[in-house]
């Protein structure tokens, strides 16, 4: 017979079942004082110390905490953190619309509004780069106009090299929105705007009322130090169908028209354009169309001096001078062939 204690209860001296060590009830019982002690010092010794903390460390709020003694101790709770939303998170928020639905919505987007469509994502950028978004959007907006060049009729156009290049030109000639701002535009681009454009070709042309169209066509000068080439020679295959080709990208064109002929030395080409002042011509009195005169300094890339008779610049002094105009490679009157006497001197200011 098992002995009963003092309390009445009854202890078996007998093994321990497997069903009583599984369903026994879990302990009540607080932790002995010494092992409790010891959690205490060994969280107080893997504490850093106050330099050795960061700022997400001081982060949080002070309360008040009871311990066992029935003392108060003021500790730093810590904040719930919310956690990052990483870049898959994110992605699987959106919605991936196939490129043929992109291609749908492009056949109503205005020309105007074609970098902003480009912007949306990823998927309508790569739409805006192909050949047959360029030629719906030129066949949406032709309009049979008679200054427009043969280059950008819509039987010229059915190469992809320079593809994008020809319909936005062919739309500041067709295109009533852009031709509309081009009119508008009441104050004509200073010459001093060229300042640090390198000079890459010179020439003039001579219409039938003896006026003289000096041209200089500028390209900005841009630093390669973030253009890293693989010292590979390009496929001519690729080449041939890059439709974002623009050999006249960051180009302008300086036109200026004299009543006399001026020899232009043919050392500024390759030289950038250091300063650009234009003043009234000395003749101005005797005649009655007011006449102004042109002064261009060119010179080296390292040349930052302000003075005019300094071996490494040129200086070309035009005078006197009936207009000036600056061109962007957009433009409809931007020079593209040499030889058109005519356009020049027919088409309005």
């Amino acid at each position: 017979m098992p002995k009963k204690s003092r309390k009445g209860f009854v202890k078996s001296l007998g093994d321990v079942t497997l069903n009583d060590y599984a369903n026994s009830s879990a302990p009540k019982n607080r932790i002995k004082k010494a092992s409790d002690n010891v959690n205490v010092v060994l969280k107080q010794e893997a504490e850093k110390s106050w330099d050795e903390k960061d700022e997400e460390d001081f982060e949080g709020e002070f309360v008040s905490q009871e311990n066992e003694d029935g003392t108060f101790t003021v500790v730093l709770k810590k904040l719930p953190t919310t956690p990052k939303r990483s870049l898959s998170t994110s992605k699987g928020q959106g919605k991936d619309y196939s490129i043929d639905i992109w291609f749908l919505i492009s056949e109503y987007i205005k020309p105007e509004d074609v970098g902003t469509f480009a912007a949306i994502c990823r998927t309508s950028f790569e739409v805006v780069c192909t050949a047959k978004f360029w030629f719906n959007l030129h066949r949406r907006c032709y309009k049979n106009v008679p200054d427009l060049p043969e280059l950008l009729q819509p039987e010229s156009l059915i190469r992809k090299y320079g593809l994008r290049k020809n319909v936005i030109r062919a739309l500041y000639h067709m295109y009533t929105p852009f031709v509309n701002r081009l009119r508008l535009l009441k104050f004509e681009e200073h010459p001093e705007t060229l300042k640090n454009y390198g000079c890459q070709s010179v020439w003039y042309v001579e219409d039938k009322e003896y006026k003289y169209y000096y041209f200089f066509k500028m390209k900005k000068n841009i630093s390669n130090c973030l253009s890293h080439s693989s010292g590979q020679l390009p496929d001519l295959l690729e080449a041939l169908d890059d439709i974002a080709a623009n050999p006249d990208e960051h180009c302008k064109v300086l036109r200026v028209t004299c009543l006399h002929h001026h020899h232009i030395q043919p050392q500024i080409i390759g030289l950038s354009l250091k300063s650009a002042s234009v003043n009234l011509s000395r003749g101005m009195w005797t005649t009655k169309c007011q006449h102004q005169k042109l002064q261009l300094v060119f010179g080296t890339k390292s040349y930052m001096g302000t003075s005019q008779s300094g071996a490494d610049c040129t200086l070309v002094l035009l005078d006197p001078v009936i207009n000036i105009r600056v061109f962007d490679w957009w433009h409809p009157l931007y020079p593209y062939n040499r030889n058109e006497l005519g356009r020049f001197s027919t088409c309005e200011e």
